[in-house]
């Protein structure tokens, strides 16, 4: 067995281990049952990465060496709290299981392989991974503690002192299991993200009643995304965000529809988890939150204060490791609507032959869909990130096109998992937008038909 196949294998089995701790605590945000099953592998997968990113801080906190042991006592602490507050099973046994194509079978797990392929080739080698992320896991487990000079030192601003730490904690978390750092076998956990986005994309369609082959096409068309699932991107933050918009998106339908008890739990849940991933983690968040307001169901109002609120402690919990200096990349008073229009147009010459077609395509299909609650609800998430990532650049110091031409590809290509729920769900057939899994309240079983549809004409 060669140096790179032992160190995969490490790395492996503390992933596995993680998420077999996450499954026992995705009990609190998933009832058990075939119905949720398929999403609770990915949730499973987000938890386990909690476990493995908050156990650091927790064991520096506690002035303890993080380890192997410090992980097992915060997962079981965290699994015992969870057994606690776990739900109810879901006694339905969901939707008619069909027999799925296995040509597009194929096409998911070829999917799967080609981004492993393109993910574990090398080491994580991306500029941002070498200067921001990586740098911060590096440090964060070569000292044990996290440098008052990287949120001081203008010297290193480059690396971004006003980011979240919950990637490089989760690289630190892996490295310290794992006894050294090692950015080649460490690059499993973007296949796994991935992995985890269309578990999460496949069982929450086929729970909203979208049949089979629909929900199976749109997780092969995810699964061959290569502007998201790329090697440049392996070991940036954008492939994780792009999990946490898909899981928050998701939670936040289920949340507003009250589809069942654990639908609040998880929308607390994502949204604490993609405000500890990237700054616009809050933003999404917040835009989830204006979303719920807007919402004529008394469930609005908790859903917006669970959003934000969860989002908002994490950033609270950031605040004695955030820059205190001034932004280099942004100055809020150079915004005006001439260097917004620099912003559309630096975006529209982006679009080539090949982006033109999707994304005319893309447009085409949001436009024939049905109107749904749940897909119209992720649309205006997918929307509002959009719509930040095309203004903000009006107040790049260094001038709009250069923002858009290094940034927007790779941060609108995040959005893709959304997408592709969104405009899934809205193809259904039958329009159920909860399905089978409507309960107003709890997660008590509820005897009784199913709920009727909210699909919209």
């Amino acid at each position: 067995m060669t140096a790179f196949a032992g160190s995969l294998a490490s790395v492996a089995g503390g992933i596995l281990l993680a998420g077999a701790a996450g499954w026992l605590c995705a009990a609190a945000l998933l009832p058990a049952g075939r119905l949720f099953r398929a999403e609770r592998y990915g949730w499973s997968f987000a938890v386990g990465c909690a476990l493995l990113a908050a156990f650091v801080p927790l064991s520096l906190l506690l002035r303890v060496t993080p380890g192997w042991i410090p992980f097992l006592v915060v997962s079981a602490a965290a699994g015992v709290t969870a057994r606690a507050f776990r739900l109810e099973p879901w006694p339905a046994p969901g939707n008619p299981t069909a027999r799925a194509s296995k040509l597009l079978l194929a096409l998911v797990a070829l999917g799967v392989c080609a981004y492993a392929l393109r993910a574990l080739t090398e080491p994580m080698w991306a500029n941002d991974f070498v200067a921001i992320w990586g740098l911060k896991g590096k440090t964060i487990f070569g000292t044990a503690g996290y440098p008052e000079r990287f949120y001081r030192s203008p010297a290193l601003s480059f690396s971004h002192p006003e980011y979240p730490l919950g990637l490089p904690l989760l690289y630190a978390g892996t490295a310290f299991l794992l006894g050294r750092w090692d950015d080649h076998a460490m690059a499993l956990l973007f296949p796994l993200f991935q992995v985890a986005t269309l578990c999460v994309l496949w069982g929450w369609l086929r729970r909203r009643s979208v049949p089979p082959a629909a929900a199976l096409l749109s997780a092969g068309v995810l699964a061959w995304f290569e502007p998201l699932y790329s090697g440049f991107l392996t070991g940036m933050a954008d492939v994780p965000l792009s999990f946490g918009a898909l899981l928050l998106g998701t939670s936040l339908a289920d949340a507003l529809e009250e589809t069942d008890g654990g639908a609040l739990r998880r929308l607390a849940f994502a949204s604490a988890l993609i405000a500890a991933i990237k700054n616009e983690g809050l933003f999404l968040a917040a835009a989830a939150a204006a979303i719920a307001l807007l919402s004529t169901r008394r469930s609005g109002r908790r859903a917006a204060l669970t959003a934000l609120s969860a989002a908002l402690v994490v950033r609270t919990a950031h605040v004695p490791w955030r820059s205190r200096l001034p932004l280099a990349d942004f100055d809020l008073g150079s915004g005006s609507w001439a260097r917004l229009g620099e912003s559309l147009a630096a975006a529209a010459a982006l679009v080539g032959p090949v982006l033109g077609a999707g994304l005319a395509l893309a447009l085409l299909l949001v436009a024939i869909g049905g109107r749904h609650r749940a897909g119209d609800r992720i649309l205006g998430l997918c929307a509002c990130a959009l719509g930040a990532y095309l203004t903000l650049p009006a107040f790049a110091v260094r001038g709009p096109e250069w923002l858009v031409r290094t940034t927007l590809p790779r941060t609108a290509s995040a959005l893709a998992p959304l997408a592709c729920a969104a405009i899934a769900v809205r193809f259904s057939v039958g329009g159920a937008s909860s399905g089978s899994t409507a309960r107003p309240r709890g997660s008590e079983p509820r005897p009784g038909p199913p709920a009727p549809s909210t699909r919209e004409s």
